[in-house]
């Protein structure tokens, strides 16, 4: 499950997506939401939360979570003070965790996760709320076939 999230300044909008993917990188599911006004780090909380539950919907039990937001992925594993705003999602990202059996985190770089970059976009451009998609959509289409097959470079890595 790659995860990410999006801010648009000029409208104060922030918005998810995700994509599920087999061990072969085959498309298996995909979400989008356009969240409204929330913070991003809570924007990336809520991707990582709506893919748990989406996981846990679907009987996905064996999930790699990679995203780009080092400090999602610090939140989830150790947790944060109960006075943090993020606390609320953290504990039901928890609850979720537990009713997977297996689960394993990984940080990408961004370059590195251009389907949910594409699809954490596109939710910028849907009504409120989450939109699942059972089949690729147009946008997403070539970036699953070159992140399949390894093809996208890495900028700054010259």
């Amino acid at each position: 499950m790659n995860v990410d999230s999006s801010f648009f300044s000029h409208n104060n909008n922030d918005a998810y997506g995700g994509v599920f993917r087999d061990h072969l990188c085959r498309f298996v599911k995909a979400f989008a939401c356009n969240l409204e006004s929330y913070s991003i780090m809570q924007a990336e909380l809520w991707a990582i939360l709506k893919g748990l539950q989406l996981a846990i919907t679907n009987g996905l039990q064996n999930i790699l979570v990679e995203s780009d937001s080092l400090m999602a992925l610090s939140f989830v594993r150790e947790g944060c003070p109960n006075s943090h705003p993020c606390a609320s999602l953290i504990e039901y990202i928890r609850i979720l965790v537990s009713r997977v059996q297996h689960i394993a985190w990984r940080h990408t770089l961004r370059e590195a996760n251009p389907v949910a970059d594409i699809l954490a976009k596109k939710g910028q451009e849907l009504i409120h709320g989450l939109h699942v998609f059972d089949y690729p959509t147009s946008e997403i289409k070539s970036a699953l076939c070159l992140d399949g097959i390894g093809s996208f470079s890495l900028t700054g890595s010259g």
